[in-house]
């Protein structure tokens, strides 16, 4: 009698259970396509750069003119944006250290622990989190092996970096003169040149390889399959063939006005990288440099073509959203800098994009974060969110990229240092009360600081309101604007 009673209510259960296993798989799959240390000369943004896939990506999404990252250095950014939570939150605010041994954020849930949740595979290749998993038979524990269902243990980047290096593990170039740079970071990483490998034979191919593969497979779950591209981070070596893109008696040095300096404040005027661009100026190093970045940029873009293709051949392509950005920007001579690191735009701009099924292609012109993409990616695939996400879904932008928008984008680097982004305007202050504020309309590189304007305090003091608070904790943390990897 008992098992006749137990009969409809585990039928019931086990319809219920199909019902819910059904409607799992009916979610949507997610491409995420991260690249490392990328800025917004991509051609779709009117740079220089050599970019037919990324281009293409753009055109058939929505491209966010106007995005920027958390905090512009890796492991913050991607943190911030696989959390959800802001570097007050979290404490993560530099390259070092790992968020799950912070107290406040031991227990983070990210993006894919969320999706695993929800009946998602989670897949990564290359470096997503600060590292990628390597190929040791444990994985890193900065590449956050919690998120993963399944890691690939490959190379990134690519071969051939030590041509460049001396004996003492220093740039060639600069023929064993430290210059006054104070890290040994600097000192190993401006490599630029080519590789004696093959495009197929390369790191970031091989990422790019394994997620076509992936993409693939017959999956009977819904997937979330993250792929890290690490080139143009440093050492920006690259094969031949986008070497040639870009003939070196072609190449265009970004504008870099004598004065730029002398509206600065004096808590910016330099960081650890400016005496290695200093450097590469006496050495006439600097076309060399911005050839291979922009070189290193066109390597990447033929590695997102390869997952592109692959998303296409798919049967599942009209049912899988489509993300790529990048951890933040890249400065090339701007103000001094070879380096992230600092609060202006030319370093915290990233290409972000996004394709979906059903969302018209289109451009925003609106200030965004990539600390809005986990609530985004929730709504998206109709996974609720948990509570305390700190970033804004953009589905409203998706569905009409003109749709108002009052949040900013803020940008934090190191405590107490931020940048307010909204709309035209980008408002900085530094951890000791000095300021600076631009108009990307009539000045988009950033050159004159119109902070002492008649007109600028208001705008200014608008735009502070959203200042983040700091934790007393964290106020007392090193406040040098001078990051390293």
């Amino acid at each position: 009698m008992t098992s006749r009673r137990l009969a409809p209510c585990f039928i019931l259960f086990s319809a219920f259970c199909l019902g819910a296993a059904a409607a799992e798989r009916d979610r949507p799959n997610i491409v995420m396509i991260a690249i490392d240390d990328m800025n917004d000369w991509i051609g779709a943004l009117g740079g220089p750069a050599i970019t037919p896939h990324i281009d293409r990506l753009a055109a058939e999404g929505v491209l966010f003119n106007n995005a920027h990252c958390v905090v512009p250095a890796c492991n913050p950014s991607r943190v911030a944006i696989m959390t959800g939570l802001r570097p007050e939150t979290t404490g993560q605010y530099e390259n070092a250290g790992n968020f799950r041994d912070r107290p406040r954020s031991a227990e983070a849930l990210t993006l894919p622990q969320l999706l695993q949740r929800h009946g998602y595979t989670t897949a990564a290749a290359g470096k997503v989190f600060h590292h990628s998993r390597g190929k040791a038979a444990e994985p890193r524990a900065l590449s956050d092996p919690l998120s993963w269902t399944e890691q690939h243990p490959g190379n990134i980047g690519t071969g051939g970096g030590g041509a460049y290096l001396d004996a003492n593990g220093m740039a060639r170039w600069l023929r064993g003169n430290r210059r006054n740079i104070k890290n040994d970071y600097g000192l190993r990483s401006p490599l630029f040149g080519t590789t004696p490998e093959n495009i197929a034979a390369t790191g970031d191919w091989e990422t790019a390889t394994y997620g076509a593969d992936f993409i693939a497979r017959d999956h009977a779950q819904p997937y979330f399959l993250a792929l890290g591209i690490f080139r143009p981070h440093a050492p920006l070596i690259a094969p031949q063939a986008f070497f040639d893109l870009y003939p070196f008696d072609e190449i265009v040095l970004p504008e870099t006005p004598a004065d730029d300096m002398d509206d600065i404040p004096a808590i910016a005027q330099e960081n650890w990288s400016t005496p290695l661009f200093l450097a590469m100026k006496e050495e006439q190093m600097w076309r060399q440099g911005v050839q291979a970045y922009l070189a290193a940029m066109s390597y990447a873009d033929a590695c997102v073509g390869r997952i592109l293709e692959a998303i296409e051949a798919s049967p599942d392509r009209d049912n899988t959203i489509v993300v790529l950005w990048t951890d933040h920007g890249w400065q090339l001579g701007h103000k001094n800098r070879w380096e992230k690191f600092s609060l202006w735009r030319q370093a915290t701009r990233t290409p972000l994009m996004i394709r979906a099924s059903g969302i018209a292609p289109g451009e925003s012109d609106r200030a965004v974060s990539l600390l809005d993409l986990f609530p985004t990616l929730s709504e998206l695939t109709g996974v609720d969110a948990p509570a305390g996400l700190e970033g804004t879904s953009l589905v409203p932008l998706l569905q009409d990229p003109s749709a108002p928008r009052d949040e900013p984008a803020i940008v934090t680097y190191l405590p107490t240092n931020h940048a307010v982004l909204h709309e035209d305007w980008n408002y900085i202050r530094y951890s000791d009360g000095s300021e600076e504020l631009y108009h990307r309309g009539t000045d988009p590189s950033e050159f004159t600081n119109l902070i002492n304007q008649p007109t600028a305090r208001a705008v200014a003091d608008r735009l502070a309101r959203w200042l983040p608070d700091t934790p007393a904790a964290d106020v007392s943390a090193n406040q040098r604007l001078g990051g390293v990897e």
